[in-house]
């Protein structure tokens, strides 16, 4: 069975192959490929491999793209919000993923540009799920190229930086302690009221007394009320010093 390179070989000229520029892409990926040919078959849509006899496509390195970089996310998000549950990492990890992600990142990468596709398709106007599919071939190919340390590389500049900032902003107990630490006063200290209900689904009550102020939550998991009583905490004492 030939390799895609021995395909692509005589059709590179008539295949326009040569006027992309994957160095760039490569740069912006923050990867450089060992088998430059991975990101070509990446960037090879059906139409094109069936206009031209090749029996190469991106479809299978699409596969393996979407699975990585659903993997990749999943964990990253699990280690970014503790205190969620399953139902709302699945939305979370859904908005980072999804088709629209996908297609702005594609654009930003220009992969619309780059993409070989039959003659019936216009690269201004291709569909959002072509250019989707093609960012999730590219990230096939860089797993396939450098494993999966070299996609997680990658998905985490494209994907999870702005999602590491987010869970930053939207972590109450540090940025309560980053508030007290910057003002040079006392950390929190947690205290665990109660624990309450049945062994699979308990009920945390957790109180913290800081600077005068008192608040008393509960969740299903501690780290959950923790999170609770130092968004009032800090709230309180935000009001208190005209911030």
């Amino acid at each position: 069975m030939p390799g895609f390179d021995e395909e692509f070989g005589p059709l590179r000229k008539k295949a326009r192959i040569d006027e992309r520029d994957l160095d760039v892409l490569e740069k912006d990926l923050g990867y450089t490929f060992s088998d430059r040919y991975l990101l070509e078959e990446a960037l090879c849509h059906s139409s094109f491999a069936n206009e031209y006899g090749l029996f190469h496509n991106n479809e299978r390195l699409e596969f393996l793209g979407d699975s990585i970089l659903s993997f990749i996310t999943a964990r990253a998000l699990y280690k970014m919000y503790p205190d969620s549950d399953e139902g709302e990492l699945t939305k979370m990890r859904a908005e980072l993923v999804k088709a629209d992600s996908l297609y702005k990142r594609a654009q930003a990468l220009r992969i619309p540009y780059m993409l070989l596709h039959g003659h019936a398709l216009k690269t201004e106007s291709l569909p959002k799920s072509i250019c989707a599919d093609a960012m999730e071939a590219v990230l096939g190919a860089v797993c396939l190229d450098g494993g999966v340390a070299a996609a997680e590389r990658v998905i985490k500049k494209l994907f999870l930086n702005d999602a590491e900032e987010q869970a930053a902003e939207h972590n109450p107990k540090s940025e309560l302690q980053m508030w007290l630490q910057a003002r040079g006063m006392p950390l929190p200290e947690y205290e665990l009221l109660s624990v309450t209900g049945p062994s699979h689904a308990p009920t945390f009550e957790v109180r913290l007394y800081l600077s005068g102020f008192e608040h008393t939550e509960t969740d299903r998991t501690r780290r959950g009320a923790e999170a609770k009583v130092a968004a009032l905490v800090l709230r309180d004492l935000r009001a208190k010093f005209g911030e």
